[in-house]
């Protein structure tokens, strides 16, 4: 006979049969409510999140507005994982360091892409609008030159 020491069911924490998580609504669908029971579970959890994030961001610099959308309300979604991460961080320091570490590789080797899917949103915007500026300096520039002219003018007269 076997007994566990761990009074959770089967049922409420383990996803392992679960299929992964292939965007946010599914994230948030798998782990919205799920309680984790040990430091394994939670850095497994935040491997799968951060399969998501990173395969959204592709998706997102392909062109896929969907995936774009679920792009920004990804930090929305991690943040509430936070103290859950400072807990496991207390309780399995050099697990959790070790993942952080790999983490922040995976993510920072997908930084390229989102500096192109968020300049891309800006870029159009900040040049119309420098050419916009740029007419209007000219505008005024134009004005001022003809009334410094025409004040000269008056004083000559």
């Amino acid at each position: 006979m076997f007994i566990s020491c761990n009074n959770k069911t089967a049922e409420s924490t383990d996803n392992s049969n679960v299929e992964e998580a292939t965007n946010l609504e599914e994230l948030k669908e798998k782990y919205g409510n799920h309680e984790f029971a040990d430091c394994d579970e939670f850095l497994a959890a935040g491997d799968e999140m951060i399969d998501v994030y990173l395969a959204t961001i592709d998706r997102a610099y392909e062109g896929d507005s969907a995936a774009k959308r679920d792009l920004d309300r990804f930090d929305t979604f991690m943040n509430r994982y936070d103290a859950l991460a400072e807990e496991f961080a207390t309780e399995c320091p050099e697990q959790f360091e070790d993942w952080a570490e790999k983490t922040d590789i995976r993510v920072s080797e997908a930084s390229d892409k989102l500096f192109e899917i968020y300049m891309l949103d800006y870029s159009d915007d900040v040049f119309e609008y420098d050419e916009e500026l740029e007419k209007e300096l000219e505008e005024d520039l134009e004005e001022l030159n003809e009334q410094v002219e025409k004040a000269l003018q008056d004083e000559i007269i």
